[in-house]
């Protein structure tokens, strides 16, 4: 079995991915940190056609999509209190692609084949996402595709949507599962049958027990997720970065790139991994590193509470799908125009000055945003 073992990419011997991929985000920003011999890995590309990519099947959704996952009635089992213990998930997802503008027909036919395909019909630009129903309860999950991908021939789109899309299936069809194994498992996945000749993403888990209200999480790179409980912040998960904008990623290296064994790679055991027992009312803010890289947490937690005050108003389980949909697009649309904003000093801008630049302003980014509300069924029943 091959398992890829770079984690580092660049197109020529004089020019690097970091260095092409921060002058195509900030211009006016310098080099933060001298690149190393080892973060150098040669792709070797100029004298290579671009990469032919197989199609990958992608869900279906529309700008923003909505799920509503309710626990099973089933007989009840001895102990009697089994029955109170059930959890609800109110799951919504939004999310806003970096390049959403028309094109010419000049520019069309100038674009690059493999930037002119949609992947799928979901355009998240280079994100991906799932949040699906399992015997235990629910999983949902984030991948952010390393753009870099896409000037040697690879649509970065089709490495996170197949890592997502095998998730969302092994979420399913396993007995039982926790976060970190559905990832190893996609990854496993991915890499033994050859879905994807190359490429590279984060990736963010979570899975939830409608039994338990036990949640478990698995993140590597610099997706996110936010537990919020009683209108306050009680966890958020770190970035793992090997130095500033070099977060962790899973990656497939083509078979023909020389040196392949001596590449430095991130696997899904290396992730953080974290659980929790969840609460009646707690909301999870799930999102890639485009929310989070332009929005404080606090910035993020005025706009739920704010909201959030609509569903206790109402205390009717039938209404929080309505509001958890629309509390995912007021983040998404806030994170999108903060990341316009050439003067605010934002998450990503106080990063980049924590690290030497002099960098003002919004990060332009895919921002994808997935929220989660808990509910505990008994209560929600009281209520009612």
């Amino acid at each position: 079995m091959f398992r890829p073992t770079s984690n580092r990419l660049a197109f020529t011997a004089r020019t690097s991915f970091y260095q092409l991929w921060r002058r195509s985000l900030a211009p006016s920003f310098v080099a933060l940190r001298p690149i190393t011999a080892r973060q150098e890995l040669l792709l070797h590309s100029s004298a290579k056609a671009p990469l032919q990519q197989p199609q990958v099947s992608i869900p279906t959704h529309a700008t923003e999509d909505a799920t509503y996952v309710e626990t099973s009635k089933s007989a009840p089992k001895e102990p009697q209190e089994d029955t109170d213990t059930d959890y609800n998930f109110v799951v919504a997802a939004a999310w806003h692609p970096k390049n959403r503008g028309r094109k010419s027909k000049d520019t069309a036919e100038k674009t690059p084949y493999w930037k002119r395909t949609q992947v799928g019909k979901v355009d998240a630009g280079e994100d991906a996402f799932f949040h699906t129903s399992t015997r235990k309860g629910l999983a949902v999950g984030v991948a952010d595709g390393v753009g870099g991908w896409a000037e040697v021939g690879v649509d970065p789109a089709l490495f996170s949507w197949t890592l997502m899309n095998n998730c969302a299936s092994i979420a399913k069809d396993l007995e039982s599962v926790n976060a970190h194994d559905i990832l190893d498992n996609a990854f496993t996945e991915l890499v033994d049958r050859r879905m994807v000749q190359a490429g590279s993403s984060t990736a963010c888990i979570l899975e939830m027990c409608k039994k338990t209200g036990y949640m478990t999480s698995c993140n590597l790179g610099d997706s996110a997720f936010i537990l919020i409980r009683d209108q306050k912040i009680v966890f958020e998960s770190p970035s793992q970065q090997h130095f500033f904008n070099c977060p962790y990623q899973l990656t497939v290296v083509p078979d023909n790139y020389p040196n392949r064994a001596s590449y430095v790679t991130d696997l899904p055991k290396d992730g953080d991994r974290k659980s929790f027992f969840l609460r009646n009312g707690d909301l999870i803010i799930l999102a890639t590193d485009g929310y989070f890289d332009n929005v404080f947490s606090h910035e993020t937690l005025q706009i739920v509470n704010a909201h959030m005050g609509h569903i206790a108003d109402t205390g009717k389980s039938e209404d929080s799908l309505a509001h958890i949909r629309v509390l995912a697009k007021l983040l998404t649309d806030a994170a999108r125009r903060l990341s316009l904003d050439p003067k605010r000093l934002s998450p990503w801008a106080k990063g980049a000055r924590a690290h030497g630049g002099h960098y003002r302003g919004g990060k332009v980014d895919d921002i994808t945003c997935i929220v989660t509300l808990v509910q505990q069924k008994h209560l929600q029943e009281d209520l009612d």
